[in-house]
């Protein structure tokens, strides 16, 4: 690939990246008012409780990032 076939496709992969982000912190809230410890979402993601809480919190409370999310899909 050339160097401009590479930036080219660089705005297409950040969108997908922040909708990937977006659907991982609705999984969280989801694991979150499931009852699920920010220790046991930190070990499903490889990362410390207090990274998860970090990376996922709503400011000003204990909720995932984004507050009530729209229900993810479950998928089979």
């Amino acid at each position: 690939m050339t160097q401009e076939q590479v930036l080219e496709l660089l705005p297409r992969i950040s969108a997908v990246a922040a909708q990937v982000e977006q659907r991982l912190a609705a999984w969280v809230g989801v694991a979150r008012g499931k009852g699920a410890s920010w220790a046991r979402v930190g070990e499903a993601l490889a990362m410390t409780r207090q990274s998860a809480w970090e990376r996922f919190k709503q400011p000003g409370s204990n909720r995932a990032a984004g507050g009530k999310p729209s229900r993810p899909r479950e998928q089979g």
